[in-house]
């Protein structure tokens, strides 16, 4: 069945965008450095034959940049100049919790001195429970709302992006 996209859903697929410009913005970043370099390195003895060529190699370096943001990104730009999306309906197998904890929360917990020092030593780890919907053999991270209210065995929607075919949520 295919809809419109939401406004949450244009926003979603203008985040998964993001990895084009890092990529582009990081070869630009790396010519833009090279010529840095180049530029307190110059010596007076190469000519003006060599600077075209070095001029020549930053126009193509800049354009393979943009190529490339273009290339990865071709598909979600697709979506959006589209504006459709396409909602399958399908079976929840089983439900996972687990419980995770946050990184770096408990560096400092060692047991013996925080029971002799507790504001100091007895920082402990952040506990975090995540939830999970097991469908078509893929685990799929929701929230704690549709976990709650899904049973093993009932359908859920899940609405993707029509080219890209990216999640955009469950429900």
């Amino acid at each position: 069945m295919k809809r419109n996209l939401t406004n949450s859903d244009i926003k979603e697929i203008k985040h998964q965008t993001r990895m084009g410009y890092i990529l582009s913005f990081l070869i630009f970043l790396i010519v833009g450095l090279f010529g840095v370099f180049l530029f307190f390195n110059y010596d007076s003895k190469i000519g003006t034959f060599d600077n075209q060529y070095i001029t020549i190699f930053y126009i193509i370096l800049t354009a393979i940049s943009i190529a490339i943001s273009f290339l990865i990104n071709r598909k979600y730009f697709k979506d959006l100049k589209n504006g459709d999306k396409i909602i399958k309906t399908e079976k929840v197998y089983k439900k996972e919790n687990r419980m995770s904890y946050e990184a770096g929360s408990g560096n400092l917990y060692i047991p013996i001195l925080g029971f002799l020092f507790p504001k100091t030593w007895s920082q402990e780890m952040k506990p975090h429970f995540l939830v999970y919907l097991i469908i078509n053999n893929y685990r799929y991270k929701v929230d704690k709302t549709l976990f709650d209210n899904v049973k093993e065995g009932d359908y859920v929607k899940m609405h993707y992006s029509t080219y890209s075919n990216t999640l955009l949520r469950i429900e």
